[in-house]
């Protein structure tokens, strides 16, 4: 047995081969086995096809080149077992239909003996023919003769595998088709409620658009069509509410364009909402389908939005939207402005250059990358934030928060945040316009413990938990080394409230200090536990619904959950490592060999074999170098810094990762308001978001009518969840939605009360 390492593109082939028949192949990519097959079996090489083709690994060209197939073969196999299944895959219909050999006056004289003689046997009609033609006839092919007829007759009665996928995709097409205008009709047309509504807004005078573009867009709709983001379209209330365009008319015109900024920011607004995780996953949604949620007939791809945030960033205007956005948000009172809530979230950086490293908690290590703070409300809703290097200390952050609550007419904020934010002189500067609440540091216990038991007079719960409450006034002053150190040669002293919190079961007490004189100390209590409650929540979910961590520059795709167990690849890794170093250690030899017989006698072309000799035990060397490395990360967790490249951090990158991080915040923001209002539809808390993310999610039919686009939702399932689905529909009706975009249709939505008539969209169908 000869083993042996081949390159095919970026795969890495071993190959067990044994003299005169094929062997067995190990295919690597990025140094990990991922298929294994043997040349000489046929369906075990269709099988490495289907593996590498439906885990996306290459091309159809390439996985022919590893398995040995045409790229029209590779083609086949996915279409037939796409069709056909499995099974069909691994049926080998190749081979003869008729024996070819036997033509002419040898085919006529076997037909004449079976005539003549029908009860003789095949190898008697061989053997009589053979003696008559003087020449070699098998019985195989006058078994063959005598049953061809039978075998048309089968063939016209028993359809091909070729004639099965042909059919298919026939029956699919038809069903495609009726599915789509039967289903038109079963909700606009036989659905009173939404025949109705259609009829009334068919009145309105027609719309005119000017671009040919939309023009087709609205003829596309006037026909109706099956539509997947019908429940995504219900956020337009949201972008209605504050005004998107008026927010995003700070960015110029850009005349002649297809695409303008608003067009851009709406489509990362709708793409976050639906669960699109980044600009390069639009590459994998229906353009022509994307566009109707912005009111074109065809979304911007991947290429087109970086261009345009490009171009975006270098207005450097992202700082003055996240201020219209967050004025906005409180000129229509979705903020309470009781008390705000600042924490900060550690953005991971991947790029080239050497930034200030932070401290990553998820990781418990520091690393490069930047700090986001966001301030939200008491129910965690988010009014703006900020996002800075790590350099920054978070004492400024503060300041620079509560300066801009001024700014957005709260007269006298009132900050709530964690220890990082302690310090007496910030204290005094912070006193001047904010009113603050944090935990205290460096009161010890046994002054805490000195605190008499009847000092607690107020009890609160918070999370299952009961706490007593007291407070006194107590003067703090800084170090004369921290005054010094800041130069200032007097240190600083300022009088605050101290409440203290106790544990009713642990008897555990925990101080908080405040400036407010005026807030009663159970509110001051309550706030304070809050920052453990829907303020550190806030990040949390931003985490879960939405990727964060992502930078249009950097697809980050963070590797938290690596199993830690004995890994099965290890052993074909040290295999793979053993054979390159025995090839190395087979072409070094060659070259002694050939360097000695180069002294003897020069020649021109062993010089040059000795060169390209060498040039391959280089890469052979860096091969098994790059699988010494993958040896160890294997078991453990890998790190990204080890694997992602990205561009070298920049003002304008910064301001492209701030223009999407808006556009989350308002996702965020207009989820909370559908789920603000869905509550007064559906009673249940414990799941009201998770039944409006189902709903929000559906899939439907829309169709213009007049100026107005009339969205009906699938059926649903549970009639719990459909009735409060109805009510919500009939709620947003009456807010009088219009889709932010280009073409302005009215909005109407209704659920449908049949069920899906087709086993295949029932299939996709999501139900609860």
């Amino acid at each position: 047995m000869k083993m042996k390492t081949g390159k095919v593109q970026k795969f890495l082939v071993l190959s067990d081969s044994k003299k005169g028949i094929g062997g067995r192949h190990v295919v690597f990519l990025d140094y990990v086995p991922i298929v294994s097959f043997h040349t000489e079996n046929v369906i075990e090489r269709k099988m490495a096809v289907i593996q590498l083709m439906e885990n996306k690994h290459c091309s159809q060209k390439i996985a022919g080149d590893i398995t040995g197939f045409h790229s029209n073969t590779v083609y086949n196999i996915m279409r037939t077992k796409r069709i056909l299944g499995i099974e069909a895959v691994i049926e080998d219909n190749r081979g003869l239909k008729s024996p070819y050999k036997y033509i002419g006056e040898l085919r006529s004289h076997i037909k004449k003996l079976l005539r003549i003689h029908p009860d003789w046997s095949d190898q008697a009609i061989a053997d009589h023919a053979a003696t008559d033609l003087k020449r070699a006839v098998s019985r195989s092919a006058v078994a063959r003769i005598r049953t061809e007829k039978q075998d048309r007759k089968l063939e016209n009665r028993m359809p091909s595998k070729a004639d099965l996928v042909a059919m298919a995709q026939v029956a699919d097409s038809i069903d495609r088709r009726n599915y789509d205008d039967r289903q038109m009709q079963l909700r606009f047309i036989e659905d009173e409620e939404v025949k109705a509504k259609s009829d009334e807004c068919g009145q309105e005078p027609l719309l005119k658009p000017v671009r040919e573009s939309d023009q087709r867009l609205v003829e596309r709709l006037q026909a109706g069509v099956r539509f997947n983001f019908c429940g995504a379209l219900m956020h337009h209330l949201f972008l209605t509410e504050v005004d998107l365009e008026k927010i995003v008319s700070a960015y110029p015109l850009n005349p002649g364009v297809t695409y303008q900024s608003l067009d851009i920011l709406n489509i990362l607004f709708h793409g976050i909402n639906i669960g699109i995780p980044s600009i390069e996953a639009f590459k994998r949604v229906n353009s022509a389908e994307l566009g109707v949620v912005i009111g074109m007939n065809q979304a911007p791809e991947k290429e087109t939005i970086r261009k345009h945030l490009d171009m975006m960033s270098k207005h450097h205007l992202s700082g003055d939207l996240v201020d219209r956005f967050a004025k906005r948000l409180m000129e229509r009172n979705f903020i309470d402005p009781a008390v705000f809530f600042i924490d900060g979230h550690f953005l991971p950086y991947y790029g080239l250059n050497v930034i200030a490293k932070g401290y990553y908690t998820v990781r418990r290590l520091a690393m490069r990358g930047n700090e986001l703070y966001a301030i939200s409300d008491l129910q965690g809703r988010p009014l703006f934030f900020i996002t800075e290097s790590n350099e920054v200390d978070f004492r400024p952050i503060i300041l620079r928060s509560a300066a801009k609550l001024r700014e957005y007419g709260v007269d006298r904020p009132v900050l709530v945040f964690d220890r990082g934010g302690y310090g007496v002189h910030f204290f005094s500067e912070l006193n001047e316009i904010s009113d603050f609440i944090t935990w205290a540091k460096y009161v010890g216990e046994q002054a805490l413990m000195r605190i008499p038991k009847s000092s607690f007079t107020v009890g609160i719960w918070f999370k299952d938990k009961r706490y007593h409450v007291a407070e006194e006034i107590r003067t703090v002053t800084e170090s004369v080394q921290t005054a010094n150190n800041d130069g200032r040669s007097t240190p600083t002293s300022i009088t605050l409230r101290m409440v203290v919190l106790e544990n009713a079961e642990t008897g555990k007490r925990i101080p908080i200090y405040t400036n407010n004189t005026a807030k009663p100390l159970q509110d001051i209590a309550y706030h304070m536990l809050n920052r453990w409650g829907d303020s550190e929540n806030f990040f949390k979910e931003m985490m879960a619904r939405f990727n964060l961590n992502y930078h249009p520059g950097y697809d980050i795709k963070e590797l938290e959950n690596q199993p830690l167990v004995d890994n099965p690849d290890i052993v074909l890794i040290k295999k793979a490592i053993r054979i390159l170093r025995k090839e190395i250690e087979e072409m070094e030899k060659e070259i002694l060999v050939a360097n000695a017989q180069q002294m003897q006698r020069q020649d021109r072309r062993r010089q040059e074999r000795i060169s390209k000799t060498g040039a391959s035990i280089i890469e052979k060397k860096q091969e098994i170098a790059g699988f010494e490395a993958k040896l160890p990360q294997l078991p453990e967790k890998v790190s990204i810094l080890d694997i992602l490249k990205g561009k070298p951090m920049s003002r304008c990158d910064m301001e492209k990762k701030k223009l999407y991080d808006l556009m989350q915040f308002v996702a965020y923001n207009s989820r909370e308001r559908l789920v603000e209002l869905f509550r007064d539809c559906y009673d249940d808390h414990r799941d009201v978001k998770q039944v409006l993310d189902m709903i929000t999610g559906k899939a439907g039919y829309i169709k213009l009518f007049g100026q107005t686009l009339i969205v009906t939702l699938d059926w649903i399932e549970t009639k719990k969840h459909r009735e409060a689905a109805e009510r919500f529909c009939r709620l947003l009706n009456q807010k009088t939605i219009s889709l932010c975009g280009r073409v302005k249709f009215k909005l109407a939505f209704y659920v449908s009360k049949r069920p899906l008539h087709s086993s295949d969209a029932a299939a996709s169908a999501t139900t609860f």
